[in-house]
């Protein structure tokens, strides 16, 4: 008997032993996202008269959201860099230089704009899993999952303006919450 609790439990303890982060062929991932080579990203100036795109977020939120048309870019990396501003109904602006790899469903913050319209870069900045907390009114996860990438893949700048121009016209809501 001893011995059988003590087979069953190495074969348990063996199944949880698994190799999760290596790349899977069968899922179309070649390479290992911890190893991916970045990019070498230089932060933009600051544009004197930004073409700021705006999207709609949720129904939950009173804030404005908007991405910098001129510095949307997908780097050789895979991931999606831009200037984001966040605009609070009191008039108070968060403007940020960030990045979302769609492969990995990282985030990266890499410099925020202090008042002196000088960029701030973000100390130990480095690429974090977007997620937890209050996906609802995370600009970030929403940017991800509906805006930025399909299916795991950076789409194209051009494609990412019309999704986000098209973000206003999107049927949401419920049949009790109405639509919008």
């Amino acid at each position: 008997m001893v011995a059988l609790l003590l087979a069953l439990s190495a074969g348990v303890a063996s199944a949880q032993i698994t190799n999760w982060q290596s790349p899977e062929p069968f899922r179309g991932e070649e390479k290992d996202p911890s190893k991916v080579k970045e990019d070498d990203y230089a932060i933009p100036p600051m544009p004197s008269r930004p073409d700021w795109r705006e999207y709609y977020l949720n129904a939950q939120t009173r804030n404005r959201y908007y991405i910098a048309r001129e510095h949307l870019n997908v780097g050789t990396d895979g991931a999606v860099r831009f200037i984001s501003r966040v605009v609070s109904p009191s008039g108070t602006e968060n403007i940020s230089v960030e990045g979302i790899r769609c492969g990995t469903g990282e985030r990266r913050l890499y410099a925020t704009l202090q008042r002196n319209g000088e960029w701030s870069e973000t100390r130990g900045s480095r690429w974090l899993p977007i997620g937890g907390g209050n996906r609802l009114n995370s600009y970030v996860f929403m940017l991800y999952s509906d805006y930025l990438c399909s299916a795991g893949v950076a789409m194209e700048p051009r494609r990412i303006l019309e999704v986000l121009a098209d973000s206003f016209n999107a049927r949401t809501g419920t049949p009790i919450t109405g639509y919008r």
